[in-house]
């Protein structure tokens, strides 16, 4: 079974820490930083931009999931139930430009949903899980 690949804005040492924790004690996450290269080359080769986006990528089902669709698909994945996930999606959906410009200082890209992943970004998914690990990639 592959790792989840849960692509988070690394720049803040808060979330840094925390990503380094939780990948410690969780199992089948993998937490990849945005600013990696090779995060900027997936992101080229699946939307054609380097989109600033919460992204989690599952390899075993070939999808990407972007936006609030990250969220509901990491706590259903985590077991929690449908209607929790939803609502706090709804709440992503609602405040997540405004956390993005105060804790990140720029507004997340508008894509929300699933997508399958592109042929052109497989292999640079293959990199990522070769290269990347408790929220650092190899350059």
């Amino acid at each position: 079974m592959s790792d989840l690949l849960l692509i988070y804005d690394d720049r803040n040492s808060l979330f840094r820490g925390g990503a380094r924790q939780v990948a410690r004690v969780s199992n089948g996450i993998r937490f990849v930083p945005w600013q990696a290269k090779i995060t900027r080359e997936f992101f080229q080769a699946q939307f054609g931009d380097h989109l600033f986006a919460f992204v989690l990528i599952n390899p075993e089902t070939n999808r990407v999931h972007a936006g609030g669709k990250t969220v509901r698909r990491l706590l259903q994945d985590r077991g929690a139930p449908r209607s929790v996930a939803t609502t706090i999606e709804g709440i992503y959906q609602v405040i997540g430009d405004q956390f993005g410009r105060i804790v990140h200082g720029q507004t997340p890209a508008d894509i929300d949903g699933t997508f399958p992943i592109n042929e052109n970004a497989r292999p640079h998914i293959k990199i990522i899980q070769r290269k990347c690990s408790l929220g650092s990639c190899e350059e």
